[in-house]
């Protein structure tokens, strides 16, 4: 993996006395050691993965708050030099904590600041990252505690993307963050320490070009077998985009699909119909509809692969019913041993 770390430092958030959190921060950055450089680039592949990111940008002069946050500007001072990497996560930690302890976030954990280049890219990630307690065993067949920082459960991390920053000024995400709850959004209270607002709906964006995948292959003539071939492709680029961290592209979202009998393609239609932009981040979650039909309500919980209606599926509007032919094993299980004990 060509990821190079140029500057790493953690410090520590603990609960004093009072219930308040406090820091305890580290005075000196930490070396880039075999076992770091792999833990780095772990913790870079699960964040590049998770589906639950969101991108925001820095408030404009004009849509600052009474009390701004300090970070934009302890941010650009890091990137003119006129603050060290050590000094501005000093900096950066105190702002963080009065955030934290403002909205009453109890969790211990440990700060991570990492400036790291990756394909060319320069990046800034800052998180709280939660740690755990395990056993292990030692030389002596003893057991013992040991604490370890458990890079499966993101809450609060964050990545400026510096490269991105710099070059376009109108960029509206060039910050991305994990979006979750912890009690109230992340983004309430997250995007309150970076002094930033949401800039793009990637959620939104994904949802609108699969559903005008769906109703274009709709409208254009093609097979069940090849409109099936279709989209398991656009699925296979969506995954291929999302594993190297990569955009999607509407114009290569259109290379998979046919063109229309009038010669129209799909880039047209989606230029013609939806508000979408060239070019945004992958959420793989909004898959889904492209290859099943899924729907909840009413106690119910239904999801089928889209080629088995008009197979297996079958659904008449007039009487708003849905039959399964050939009922899956575990429910026909369940199904026939509730019978029997009602009998």
């Amino acid at each position: 993996m060509s990821l190079i770390i140029e500057h790493l430092i953690i410090h520590s958030l603990r609960q004093g006395d009072n219930g308040v959190l406090q820091a305890d921060t580290r005075s000196q950055e930490l070396k880039a050691t075999t076992e770091v450089q792999e833990w780095i680039e772990q913790l870079h592949r699960i964040y590049q993965q998770k589906g639950n990111k969101s991108y925001a940008c820095f408030l404009a002069d004009t849509e600052q708050p009474e009390n701004p946050s300090p970070f934009p500007q302890l941010f650009q001072q890091y990137l003119d030099k006129n603050l060290t990497f050590v000094d501005f996560t000093h900096q950066s930690t105190t702002v963080l904590l009065a955030q934290l302890n403002h909205y009453q976030y109890p969790d211990e954990g440990v700060l991570i600041f990492c400036k790291y280049q990756f394909v060319g890219v320069d990046y800034i990630l800052l998180g709280l990252l939660d740690c755990e307690t395990s056993v292990t065993l030692t030389e002596q067949l003893e057991l013992s505690q040991i604490k370890y920082i458990d890079l499966s459960k993101m809450q609060l991390v964050a990545r400026i993307d510096i490269t991105e920053f710099q070059t376009n000024a109108d960029s509206r995400r060039y910050i991305s963050f994990i979006k979750g709850r912890i009690g109230r959004k992340v983004s309430d209270f997250f995007m309150d320490f970076l002094g930033a607002a949401e800039g793009v709906d990637v959620k939104l964006q994904n949802q609108l070009l699969i559903q005008a995948v769906n109703e274009y292959c709709q409208q254009v003539e093609m097979p069940a077998e090849e409109k099936t071939a279709t989209k398991k492709q656009i699925v296979d680029y969506y995954k291929g985009q999302s594993e190297e961290g990569a955009d999607i592209a509407v114009k290569s979202v259109a290379e998979y699909l046919p063109k229309q009998s009038d010669g129209a393609d799909f880039y047209s239609f989606v230029s013609d119909t939806y508000d979408l932009d060239e070019e945004f981040p992958v959420a793989t979650t909004a898959l889904r509809k492209l290859t099943k039909f899924v729907g909840s309500g009413g106690g119910l919980n239904i999801s089928f692969d889209e080629k088995l209606l008009g197979e297996r599926i079958a659904y008449d509007a007039n009487t708003d019913t849905l039959t399964i032919k050939g009922t899956p094993p575990n429910l026909k299980d369940q199904l026939l041993r509730m019978l029997k004990a009602q009998q």
